[in-house]
């Protein structure tokens, strides 16, 4: 139980070298996006249980700037080329390499 709860601890620490006040439901979001790229925000939101308008501005702040200015640039937000008024959201590298990082802390022994 130990070592689960460290490598946790671990994963928090990381989540952490983003923002030291990351909030959950941004990690929540991230993940889902990582595993589901190229979803939409209405797919997200279905996903994860949050409201549309949480969904939005959750996913603006993953790909731009929260309220207090720090650029997370961990997401991608494009418009559908099959629809216009959907928008698509992808990993940056630095939201890959973010989630590759905690795949890699979860996969330790």
């Amino acid at each position: 139980m130990k070592q689960d709860i460290e490598k946790f601890t671990t994963l928090l620490r990381e989540l952490q070298k983003i923002d030291l006040e990351f909030p959950l439901q941004y990690a929540i979001c991230l993940f889902e996006i990582a595993l589901n790229e190229g979803l939409c925000l209405t797919d997200l939101s279905e996903k994860t249980g949050m409201p549309l308008s949480t969904i939005s501005r959750i996913t603006s702040a993953l790909a731009k700037k929260k309220a207090r200015g720090k650029n997370y640039g961990l997401v991608q937000v494009k418009i559908s080329p099959k629809e216009r008024r959907k928008k698509q959201l992808f990993l940056t590298k630095k939201g890959r390499d973010t989630t590759n990082n905690i795949s890699n802390i979860m996969s330790q022994r």
